[in-house]
């Protein structure tokens, strides 16, 4: 008993020892974790609001100093700063510890210390679709509006400069008020830059250190230049402003002449988006590429990029977009941004800031159709964009259940990778069934490729955009038509089927709708800004791209994205400058949401793409469908000075002393009833109504000098609306009107519902239609 007794106290002894040393070890690694954490250095953008010096050699000597201050010496602060913003705001990005951030954001005229963040890229036919009618490069010579002498900034991936969509046939001078430059670079020299590329610029310095070295250590396809190893940019550069290219087309398919919206309009390279997981787009570089685009004298600014829900606050630097665009905005530069790709999801849409133009994504009216033919002579379609060698043969089919590796594994239903038998699919086309958003006909094709299959049948909910699976034969189809393909496999014995290639066809469906995968409103940072602004093509554009495994010059690709509907926007924009050039940016985004239309081509009112196939709100696709022709000549347009943009942040709660910070302005906010809904859009959104609400709004004629515009109520359900005065005359003497709009609900029951109406007022020849939108909310009576 004894012997057991001094054991047990000899293992207690021990077991005290071992906690105790467990508690020391954890003590040291929390210690060295904390010692790690104030020694190793990260991205942080400090911001310090409207640049103070005109001179940006000034500016650049103040952050230095700062740095200097900060570190103890020059030399440190020149191996830690990354950038300088200097010409449209004042800052600087620099390598900082924890400690750094946090002791600088105490030095006096630092607004704000973040750290750097990640934005993700929002990845022919549709300027016909559009009613822009440039039949060939003939058009340049007969007078047309094609864009001449605007700049198109792009911040995207970079370009490849040697497509054919950028040659300078017929470009005109490059405006003498360009101040950029064309940056040398990995393959990429001077000599790339031309009258229709006239700058390009590239931002690595702020992507992270491990992204970096994969570029550097040659382990990504990156190029350390302004060169475009994606294809995002190439694409988003020629679909805004690419020259007339004959015979464009992807394998054979969407035939005919490519050009861009502004075929004459110049294009500004900026490339801050790099081809790397752990890369993307930095905020510093997206920051840096603003600002370099305000120096260099941009008249538009497209950016097909964003961050996700939660946003950020429109002072809070972390969003490198809306406080860039504010900037830019300043300095009249119009931008155009993509309203991202979370649809069909209510409260998804991004890049929401009132002085953005956000654009929302639909489908156009071409479609590539591919029979799917079965043994028993049945014949289905689905939607295909492959043109690839395979036999149009009958060949063995089965579903993917049956050749499942492991039978009790679901995986199979939608191909996942390894969960097909080899031996069953070998020489089989096989359908495939998506379970979740995680797998997609790409993935899936690539399963059965492996498991020896010779093509892919992918069943899955509506999802607008085709993917291209290389020169594997494979067919998109909705559940019903594969669940009646699924009942063949079924019933025969040996069940086949021919796949066939896909066809282009025109004018056959109805369009346009709202894609599926468009962010939609309401705004969830201020749902009385409508937001998006504005809808255009985004699904199966085809526009120049990176060239794959080739030198050839004219590559051309299908994408689908709000990436893609954002330059159609900026080439519209492009256009409307060019004629009207001392439009603000405000008037060009007035003129396009107030013309855009809401009729497809069918008749009918312009759905949402879906099941239920609902018509479409304001929520979908803002002031309705771009209408490029009817937009050169509005009317009326709504606009909007930099100072009514400050007085709508100070409506939103922020402080005087926070928005100075960001503006440096000097005013003070003022202290007005419903003054965040009277800033001067060409919406009007009351997202908390209690029981009557008065907006004001102003307008300015740009139409005939003597005109008599009368007021077209179409209430939104359950609201009153009225009108005063109901008439605007305007003169040589009139040209500025204001109205007023009143609001009251006569609903009994309050379910937190946007009902949707409009306001237009017309003059017989133009109609400048405002889209209403109205929550009511409970009320004490």
């Amino acid at each position: 008993m004894s012997t057991t007794n001094a054991r047990n106290m000899r293992w207690n002894r021990m077991d005290q020892w071992l906690v105790i040393s467990a508690i020391l070890l954890l003590q040291d690694f929390l210690f060295l974790s904390q010692i790690l954490a104030e020694t190793t250095t990260s991205v942080h953008i400090v911001y310090m609001g409207d640049k103070i010096f005109d001179n940006p050699d000034t500016t650049k000597k103040v952050h230095h100093k700062i740095l200097s201050s900060l570190l103890g010496s020059k030399e440190a602060a020149k191996n830690s700063i990354l950038y300088s913003y200097k010409h449209g705001f004042s800052g600087f990005a620099a390598r900082l510890t924890k400690s750094q951030a946090e002791e600088v954001a105490k030095f006096p005229g630092v607004v704000s210390v973040i750290p750097n963040r990640i934005h993700k890229l929002h990845t022919t036919r549709s300027w016909d679709f559009l009613g822009i009618h440039h039949s060939s490069s003939n058009t340049v010579s007969n007078g047309i509006n094609l864009g001449e002498g605007t700049i198109i900034g792009v911040i995207d991936t970079g370009i490849w400069p040697e497509s054919v969509s950028f040659n300078d046939e017929a470009m005109g001078k490059i405006p003498s008020r360009w101040k950029g430059v064309c940056e040398v670079g990995e393959q990429f020299s001077s000599k790339n830059c031309n009258k229709k590329i006239i700058g390009a610029r590239w931002f690595l310095k702020g992507i992270s250190h491990h992204a970096k070295k994969l570029i550097l250590g040659n382990e990504s396809s990156e190029y350390l230049s302004a060169r475009d190893a994606i294809g995002h940019g190439t694409h988003t550069a020629s679909t805004a402003a690419g020259y007339f290219v004959e015979n464009a087309n992807y394998r054979g398919l969407a035939s005919g002449i490519a050009r861009g919206g502004a075929p004459l309009a110049h294009l500004a390279i900026y490339k801050a988006c790099w081809d790397i997981s752990v890369g993307g787009c930095s905020g510093a570089d997206i920051l840096k590429a603003f600002d370099k685009a305000i120096h260099d004298g941009v008249d538009i600014l497209t950016v097909s990029l964003g961050l996700n829900i939660p946003l950020f606050s429109y002072v809070d630097q972390r969003d490198a977009i809306a406080i860039g665009s504010f900037h830019a905005t300043a300095k009249g530069i119009t931008v155009i941004c993509s309203a991202g790709n979370s649809g069909p999801n209510s409260l998804t849409v991004s890049n929401t800031a009132p002085w953005i133009i956000t654009v929302a994504a639909t489908t156009i009216d071409r479609a590539f159709p591919a029979a799917i033919i079965l043994g028993n002579n049945l014949t289905l379609w689905g939607e295909s964009l492959d043109a690839g060698k395979h036999s149009n043969g009958f060949v063995g089919l089965t579903y993917s259940e049956r050749v499942a590796l492991d039978p009790d594994d679901d995986t199979a239903k939608d191909c996942q990778s390894g969960s097909l038998n080899a031996t069953m699919a070998a020489g089989k086309i096989v359908l495939c069934f998506s379970l979740s958003e995680e797998q997609d006909i790409i993935s899936a094709s690539l399963a059965v490729r492996e498991a020896g299959g010779v093509g892919i049948i992918f069943a899955q909910s509506h999802e607008d955009g085709l993917n291209q699976c290389g020169s594997f034969p494979c067919v998109k189809v909705d559940y019903e038509v594969g669940t009646q393909i699924v009942s063949y496999i079924r019933r025969a014995r040996f069940p086949t089927a021919s796949l066939s290639f896909p066809k282009t066809v025109i004018g056959k469906w109805t369009s346009p709708r709202v894609a599926s995968f468009s962010s939609r409103g309401p705004s969830t940072m201020s749902p009385s800004v409508l937001k998006p602004d504005i809808a255009a093509p985004g699904v199966d554009i085809l526009a120049a791209f990176t060239p794959k495994g080739t030198t050839k010059n004219n590559a051309f690709q299908f994408l689908s994205g709000t990436s893609m509907s954002c330059p159609h926007v900026a080439g519209i924009a492009a256009l409307i400058k060019s004629k009207h050039t001392t439009w603000s940016p405000a008037a060009i985004r007035s003129a396009m949401v107030t013309t855009a239309s809401q009729i497809g081509n069918d008749g009918s009112f312009v759905s949402e793409e879906g099941s239920t196939l609902k018509e479409a709100d304001p929520f979908d696709i803002g002031g309705g469908h771009v209408n490029p022709i009817k937009a050169m000549d509005p009317g009326l347009i709504y606009d909007i000075i930099t100072e009514d943009y400050i007085q709508f942040l100070c409506s939103m709660g922020y402080s005087s002393s926070s928005i100075r910070k960001v503006t440096k302005t000097t005013r003070s906010c003022e202290k007005q009833k419903y003054q965040g809904l009277n800033l001067n859009l060409p919406s009007i959104s009351v997202p908390n109504l209690k029981k009557a609400a008065k907006v004001t709004r102003t307008v300015t004629n740009v139409g005939n000098i003597t005109a008599v515009y009368r007021a077209i109520v179409k209430e939104p359900y359950g609201i009153e609306v009225r009108v005063e005065p109901q008439i605007l005359s305007f003169n040589s003497d009139t040209t500025i009107l204001s109205f007023s709009v009143m609001l009251h609900s006569t609903q009994k029951v309050h379910n937190g519902d946007y009902r949707f109406g409009s306001l237009t007022w017309t003059d017989g020849k133009h109609s400048v239609r405002t889209p209403l939108a109205v929550r009511t909310i409970k009320f004490e009576s």
